[in-house]
């Protein structure tokens, strides 16, 4: 008997994730650490600070549409690579000419953001909805994860890298043109789009039976949904919106952790330590929320990681000792890492693999437009009320209701086969 042969798709999720890894988690998680040894070097205000995270989030967003044109007309592995050039091209410029507020905004929150957007979640994710059906959610979450392990490297990692360089704030940025560089060969020797591409097929790929009125029936295929047939439906827009509820307090609480940290009393070597805790759990919560979502419903499992979110939030104000800073840490990583593996998970179970890229891309500068208030608007609270506690209070109720938005939707069997009754 010829043995089987390995699944590629295995290995296939590492290389993913590390290119996920770098090209967001060191350009996102691992800015909070650059950029906040930046403003302190020139003097930016704390608005200026948040603005730049704020561009980058939007560019992230509005770049979704293009990375999805990308994948569908190159795949993901080119869309992967070009992305990473344009992540390299974004640090060395960011290291050359950033000498005010605005340049670093046009810059950060530009290229490196444009960068980030093709040559991170969206083509990455395209190309596991190809290789996995009955893995799907955890191949996800797999992949995702990559930011957060990168994130807890790249924290301490460019921290020291800014020491090295005599603790100006560019050596970090160096690090991060390195590490890029690194991503786009992964991309280019070992992404392959599809397992076709190797001679395989998707792994747990199979023909569902069910029975329907005491009758064995063959299940019809997904529907494959097309974007204006996708945007008539409920879903779509409920989905949208509880991803503004995860999005929003995630992206502002990071982009002002470390200041926030630092004004409680935290030296800021323990502040970037909050970073690496928050990275670490992050990746616990999408594996647990890949696990999850494989074996219950991605809608409960989304509303839960996203109350978890909140609750961290409101624990921002009250780390004021290392045990507190410790629980707010680990609480935002598992809500923010559980939070944005749903999302993609109830994306992939409700329109499938061949829509997947499509519909995720035309959700993220809508959900992407909202993120990217926060952290301008979470600054401006603080220049003026000389604390970040207004603003984080807020940020966590309105997760909390839109939590419950995702509930709304109908189960996503009945979404896809309209003819199949539910309990």
């Amino acid at each position: 008997m010829t043995p089987r042969p390995t699944f590629y798709g295995w290995f296939l999720l590492i290389v993913l994730a590390a290119i996920v890894g770098i090209n967001f988690g060191f350009c996102f998680t691992g800015a909070s650490v650059t950029n906040s040894s930046m403003a302190a070097e020139m003097g930016l205000s704390r608005s200026m600070l948040g603005l730049g995270f704020t561009a980058f989030v939007l560019m992230v967003g509005c770049s979704a549409p293009v990375s999805a044109k990308l994948v569908g007309r190159y795949g993901p592995r080119k869309t992967l690579a070009i992305g990473s050039l344009l992540v390299a091209v974004g640090a060395i410029l960011l290291t050359m000419v950033v000498d005010s507020g605005w340049s670093y905004v046009a810059v950060y929150g530009g290229v490196v953001a444009l960068g980030s957007g093709l040559g991170a979640l969206i083509p990455a994710q395209a190309c596991v909805t190809n290789w996995f059906v009955k893995r799907r959610s955890f191949g996800l979450a797999v992949v995702l994860a990559g930011s957060g392990v990168a994130g807890s490297i790249a924290a301490p990692l460019i921290n020291q890298a800014i020491a090295w360089n005599g603790g100006d704030w560019r050596g970090g940025w160096y690090c991060v043109c390195i590490a890029a560089f690194v991503s786009g060969c992964l991309a280019l020797l070992f992404v392959r789009d599809r397992p076709q591409d190797v001679g395989q097929q998707p792994d747990g790929e199979m023909v569902a039976v069910e029975v329907i009125d005491a009758q064995a029936t063959i299940r019809a295929p997904d529907r494959v949904w097309t974007m204006s047939q996708a945007m008539r439906t409920p879903a779509y827009w409920l989905i949208g919106l509880a991803a503004v509820g995860e999005t929003v307090p995630s992206s502002s609480v990071l982009a002002h952790g470390v200041p926030h940290l630092i004004d409680l009393g935290h030296r800021p070597e323990v502040a970037a330590g909050a970073i690496s805790i928050f990275a670490l759990s992050s990746v616990a919560g999408k594996l647990g929320a890949g696990y999850l979502c494989d074996r219950f419903d991605s809608r409960y499992m989304w509303a839960l990681f996203i109350l978890v979110l909140s609750a961290a939030v409101v624990m921002a104000n009250l780390a004021r000792d290392l045990k507190m800073m410790a629980v707010f840490a680990i609480l935002l990583g598992l809500g923010a890492g559980g939070s944005l593996t749903c999302w993609h998970s109830t994306v992939a179970h409700y329109f499938g693999p061949r829509a997947f890229a499509k519909i995720l891309g035309s959700q993220m500068p809508f959900t992407n437009a909202f993120a990217a208030l926060g952290p301008f608007l979470t600054g401006v609270a603080y220049d003026r009320f000389g604390t970040y506690q207004s603003a984080f209070f807020v940020m966590a109720v309105m997760g909390a209701v839109l939590a419950c938005l995702v509930l709304i939707a109908p189960p996503a069997e009945k979404h896809n086969h309209p003819h199949i009754r539910t309990a």
